[in-house]
């Protein structure tokens, strides 16, 4: 019998993602050697998620490390009325799952696919193993931490601060990264889970867009795309 395109496709796309390779775009291991990533594949357990899948959800056991090979995933949190608070975004190469390496516990979080991804676990054990052999690993990912314990306490800041106008604003000047004036900068969310990381609703985020465009402090370049008009690093 013969297949159809679009099965031979998607069986491509599996046999590629489910190969025990491609560490090498993942940042954690950029100070290790060809040798060294070699010796840590065995330990990677990688996994298919389908959107809208979680990885883990509060109260599971925290007894894994994940790293996104490829698609994105959203952490995120409901409140004591269910209201959804966006955390982060995990694009492919980063990681997320670290409170497994500091205590036993549980998630405090879930962790959702936002994308069909394929993620690498590790166990709790291994990951452990993995940061006493190689510091340079555990210094990358202390730095990551730090980075992003900073995002959050800012996030909280601007929640309770500031208006969403200037939430939004703030927000978008934290994605310019070059020293060019006019930088244009990208959102890696839609407009409701931007809405949910400033703890706002969409409606105000289209709305303070539009005043943002009126009042000459952004203009809008494409879908997501924003030039920040007037604006310099210094």
């Amino acid at each position: 019998m013969v297949q159809s395109n679009a099965v031979l496709t998607h069986q491509a796309f599996v046999t590629k993602n489910q190969e025990p390779d491609c560490i090498n775009h993942v940042a954690l291991f950029d100070s290790l050697t060809s040798f060294q990533k070699n010796q840590i594949k065995p330990l990677l357990h990688l996994k298919h998620y389908k959107h809208g899948e979680n990885l883990y959800s509060p109260g599971q056991k925290a007894d894994a490390f994940y790293i996104v090979k490829s698609g994105m995933l959203r952490i995120y949190r409901l409140g004591d009325t269910g209201k959804e608070q966006l955390i982060r975004m995990i694009p492919d190469g980063a990681f997320t799952g670290e409170l497994a390496l500091f205590k036993t516990g549980v998630y405090e979080a879930f962790a959702e696919a936002k994308t069909d991804c394929y993620v690498w676990s590790i166990s709790r054990s291994d990951i452990q193993a993995l940061l006493a052999q190689y510091p340079e690993i555990a210094l990358y990912m202390l730095s990551t931490l730090s980075e992003r314990l900073s995002s959050s306490e800012q996030q909280t800041a601007w929640a309770t601060t500031e208006t969403v106008k200037d939430r939004l604003f703030h927000f978008l000047t934290t994605l310019v990264h070059s020293k060019e004036n006019d930088p244009i900068v990208e959102l890696d969310m839609a407009k409701k889970e931007l809405a949910s990381y400033l703890g706002t609703t969409s409606e105000s985020i289209s709305r303070e867009f539009s005043h943002l465009i009126k009042e000459n402090k952004i203009a809008e370049v494409s879908c997501r795309k924003f030039k920040l008009l007037n604006f310099s690093l210094y």
